[in-house]
């Protein structure tokens, strides 16, 4: 009889355990359902708003992970986490909970069939409690813990859901397909009204992993060719590339005349890197890229100055594009970019176009060109970055030429005219500068004869007395036996003398300066002599009177000295 008992309320206990958990089966699978439906519903109406303000499906896998994570939460938290191992205890206080008339009968049976073999409790007392038991529960439903009812409600919700789910299935079929798709990662875009086919820029097609280079500082006309419905006016958002926000009012877009599906705008004086994209009634286009390629970036640069044969001076190298140079330098160009360049000519003047030499990396540019005169320059770059050889012209640049100026030549002695007799010997001391080199020194003179023989003429010679070999300056002196090369001097005889000095500039026209003339009048001995000594007296006088002013300075310096003692 007591088998009996165990074995009929053990089995009822089992199946109430069954029971709950087909309970919680059923409703986790239709709370499941129900966060499924919703967020399906949900993400629909989340990606369309995604996918109306960006256009690509940058979130659809970003939203299935947050589903799976959300499902996944739902499932362990509404199903999972309230399946349990079958406990008789456990059940028995389920059903005492339902059936407060048991008073713990239920729950002191199950522990002692429990311990049934372990308790010290005496059989007699375990008997009675046992059949206590039977006859409280023999009309009692053990499964009344579960409560149906709760699963009807969650049931109807669920359904109704579904029903929404499915009429929205139905009525936008493609938009749901789209969402499944792009919930997976596919780049697929929802159905609109109307439709962008595609964007051109100058007549090429963009790409949007293609970025479309444009020189620095022009204008792009750009058209957006779309179907089915057409709006008056399409709207194109533009932004400078790394920018993080779009402006909230886009530029318009008016459709053509011949043509209302096609929209076209004119972005203006494009300097800087751009994205945009277009949008036209319901349908959004893709992001572009403009590239802007900007005339090619000089690294650095240099001019070699190479001086002419009349500059003794070793080649300079100077990093400025405007200089002052002397005539007839050769100028060498060396040019480094930063960006690579295809070609280069040099604009000189008004008619003249030097091509410079590009090396093979197309960083390297150089040129030459005489500076025989000034004259302005400017460079004419094209560009190889882009592979469309942009032209970009720059800014003018001078090269100012420095004349050779004339050489400067002082005759420091003899410092006036005098008289000579014909074995005269003259010092001629001469000095000579000049800018860059002074070449050779010649003593020209002329001769006038006294004789009535001559009518008056004179005699012309020129003679090279020194070299000063390229010195910038230098001082000589010449003795000048005048009866070596002036022969059959008379008395009467006038020569007039002076020295010429010349640089080393090679042009047709060389460059010479004269000293002052000085002239001798050939005279007899006697006449010389007395000459000679008026010459000295008169210095000597010279001397004697700048001794005595000397002597009346001292005199009256000695005299201030004295007062100013005195006053203190």
């Amino acid at each position: 009889m007591q088998e009996g008992y165990q074995i009929n309320i053990d089995e009822k206990l089992k199946e109430a355990w069954s029971d709950e958990r087909r309970f919680i089966h059923y409703r986790g699978i239709i709370r499941s359902l129900i966060w499924i439906v919703s967020l399906i519903i949900t993400d629909l109406i989340v990606d369309l708003l995604i996918w109306k303000g960006i256009g690509d499906n940058q979130f659809g896998v970003g939203l299935m992970v947050i589903n799976i994570g959300i499902i996944s939460f739902v499932i362990y938290r509404e199903w999972l986490r309230h399946l349990k191992p079958y406990d008789a205890v456990r059940t028995a206080l389920q059903v005492e909970a339902k059936n407060p008339k048991l008073s713990s009968i239920l729950i002191t049976y199950t522990e002692l069939s429990a311990a049934d073999s372990t308790s010290n409790t005496s059989e007699e007392i375990v008997q009675a409690i046992k059949e206590k038991a039977n006859e409280r529960t023999e009309s009692i439903n053990f499964q009344e813990i579960v409560s149906w009812d709760q699963i009807k409600k969650i049931f109807a919700i669920s359904a109704s859901i579904i029903i929404v789910f499915g009429l929205i299935s139905f009525k936008w079929e493609e938009q749901v397909g789209t969402l499944l798709q792009r919930l997976t990662g596919q780049n697929v875009n929802y159905p609109t009204q109307t439709e962008i086919e595609k964007v051109h820029v100058e007549g090429q097609e963009m790409k949007a992993d293609k970025p479309y280079k444009v020189k620095f500082g022009e204008s792009l006309n750009i058209k957006v060719f779309t179907d089915l419905k057409a709006v008056p006016q399409g709207k194109l958002f533009v932004r400078t590339k790394g920018s993080e926000k779009w402006p909230s009012v886009p530029q318009g877009m008016d459709p053509l005349a011949n043509d209302k599906l096609i929209y076209e705008r004119v972005l203006k004086d494009i300097t800087e890197d751009t994205e945009f994209y277009v949008r036209v009634n319901d349908d959004k286009g893709q992001i572009y890229d403009i590239q802007v390629i900007k005339s090619p970036k000089i690294g650095s640069y240099e001019i070699e100055q190479i001086f002419p044969d009349y500059i003794a001076k070793d080649p300079e190298t100077v990093s400025d594009l405007t200089l002052d140079t002397p005539q007839d330098t050769t100028l060498k160009w060396k040019i480094t970019t930063q960006t690579k360049v295809t070609a280069m000519q040099v604009k000189v003047g008004e008619d003249e176009t030097i091509d410079a030499e590009i090396s093979e990396n197309g960083k390297l540019i150089t040129f030459s060109r005489k500076a025989d005169k000034a004259f302005n320059y400017a460079f004419k770059w094209t560009e190889g970055e882009s592979g469309k050889n942009f032209e970009y012209g720059d800014v003018q640049n001078n090269i100012r030429v420095i004349d050779d100026t004339l050489p400067e030549v002082q005759l420091t002695a003899p410092s006036s005219d005098g008289l000579a007799t014909d074995k005269k010997i003259v010092n001629l001391n001469y000095k000579g500068t000049d800018d860059y080199g002074l070449g050779k020194a010649h003593l020209i003179y002329t001769i006038q004869r006294g004789d009535r023989e001559s009518d008056g003429e004179s005699e012309n010679s020129k003679k090279e007395i020194h070299n000063f070999e390229g010195k910038s300056a230098g001082e000589n002196t010449y003795e000048w036996k005048i009866s070596d090369h002036i022969k059959e001097l008379k008395p009467g005889d006038q020569i007039s003398y002076q020295i010429e000095v010349e640089d080393l500039f090679p042009g047709e026209k060389k460059h010479v300066r004269q000293s002052v003339v000085r002239k001798i009048l050939i005279v007899t001995p006697e006449r010389y002599l007395q000459w000679y000594r008026a010459e000295l007296a008169s210095q000597q006088d010279e001397i004697k009177k700048a001794r005595d002013n000397e002597e009346t300075a001292s005199t009256q310096v000695k005299q201030l000295i004295e007062q100013e003692t005195e006053e203190k």
